[in-house]
């Protein structure tokens, strides 16, 4: 068994483990050569050989030193202590103020911050700085000013390069004009054949194009708009013959608003339309496309065309223009100056004289007074030869023997 023994703080203890020694001669105390004789000394030698001679024994020796040197540990302890202190001291209570906009950037909903200490102004030039300039060393102002002037002239040469390339390079240039809005061919071919291929698309004038399409007798209206970077999409509104004009030169097609559109073989949509044979004797040319005539005539001639076959039935007709008959007034005087008249041949054999636009008499109280003629004659059995419709409310009609 072994003894057991609890150690004081900062102690330190020694165990020294030994077999047994033979011989039984009791150890001798002696000195130690050039040992310095103290009383501290001997006692611990006189514990070393006490210990000796417990091992002889067989027995577990714990010694402890008397004493121990407390400078190190106490400094240790010391300084962990002051260290500790210093962990746990609380922080110095610093002044809060309120919140500023200045500080933040932002309103604050509440609360302090610490104060801030701004520093100094300084009220010199706005691109003065606090800190001096070293000798030989370029103003940072007057280098700013350097790089601005190089950054706007390469700024210029690109625009300039980027200028060029787009009005000289081919790929700028129209090669291709698309015509919406009408399928007829001639009108196609006539704007795609107005020298807009091979115009630079950036300067070409779109105001100008414009105008010179509108001004085709087939186009009422004209859009165009750019396709980059090389197509032009012309967009047109056609014009809408209403009848057909035909002259001892030619048929033509015209619209509501009395333009001469086209002649009909190049007009589309006229094999419906009724058409007023014009007995003038006209010079060349004197009916073209692109001419207007009267509105006046063109409203008339509408209107006995919408009446007519109603009126005069299957028997079929054909509206003459006559310059050589004058138009006349309400009162069945003529009209000086005024020289015109539509005439209604029917392929049953009648004639009827129904005047001109400009006659005071309505046209629809003429044509009720034809309708009212044709059905007494068919009543009566009468073979009518001619109604005259421009003496206002006197119509007159003869009869074939």
């Amino acid at each position: 068994m072994t003894n057991e023994k609890k150690l004081p703080k900062e102690q330190i203890a020694s165990h020294i483990y030994s077999r047994p020694i033979a011989s039984s001669a009791p150890l001798r105390k002696s000195r130690i050569p050039g040992e310095v004789g103290n009383s501290a000394m001997h006692e611990e030698r006189e514990e070393i050989y006490s210990g000796a001679a417990n091992i002889r024994s067989g027995q577990r020796v714990v010694t402890t030193p008397r004493a121990v040197l407390p400078e190190a540990g106490e400094q240790f302890v010391a300084r962990r202590n002051r260290i500790s202190a210093a962990r746990t001291k609380p922080e110095a209570s610093r002044e809060m103020v309120p919140r500023t906009l200045a500080q933040t950037g932002v309103h604050a909903p509440g609360g302090s911050i610490r104060a801030i200490k701004q520093l100094p102004h300084y009220h010199a030039a706005p691109m003065a700085s606090p800190i001096p300039v070293r000798s030989g060393r370029r103003s940072p102002r007057r280098r700013g000013l350097l790089w601005k002037i190089l950054g706007a002239f390469v700024l210029l040469v690109m625009v300039g390069l980027g200028a060029n390339f787009a009005l000289t390079s081919t790929a700028f240039r129209i090669t291709q004009v698309n015509v919406a809005g009408t399928h007829n061919t001639i009108l196609i071919e006539k704007i795609q054949h107005m020298g807009m291929q091979g115009q630079n698309i950036f300067v070409m004038d779109i105001a100008g194009l414009t105008d010179r399409i509108d001004l085709l007798p087939m186009v009422a209206s004209a859009n165009i708009e750019k396709q980059w970077p090389n197509h032009l999409l012309v967009t047109v509104s056609e014009r809408q013959p209403v009848l057909l004009w035909q002259t001892k030169q030619g048929t033509y097609s015209v619209d509501k608003e009395g333009v001469v559109i086209a002649p009909a073989s190049e007009t589309s949509g006229t094999d419906a339309l009724m058409t007023v044979v014009d007995t003038r004797h006209l010079g060349k040319n004197s009916i073209y496309p692109g001419m207007r005539m009267n509105a006046a005539d063109i409203a008339f001639v509408v209107t006995a065309f919408a009446r007519l076959p109603h009126i005069v039935g299957g028997e079929g007709f054909t509206l003459r223009y006559d310059d050589t008959l004058p138009a006349t007034l309400a009162n069945g005087q003529h009209n000086p100056g005024s020289y015109g008249s539509y005439v209604v041949e029917s392929k049953a054999g009648w004639v009827a004289y129904l005047g001109g636009p400009n006659d005071t008499n309505p046209l629809d109280n003429r044509l009720s007074e034809l309708q009212q003629i044709l059905a007494l004659a068919q009543q009566q059995q009468i073979n009518l030869a001619t109604v005259d419709l421009r003496f206002g409310l006197r119509p007159v009609y003869t009869v074939k023997h």
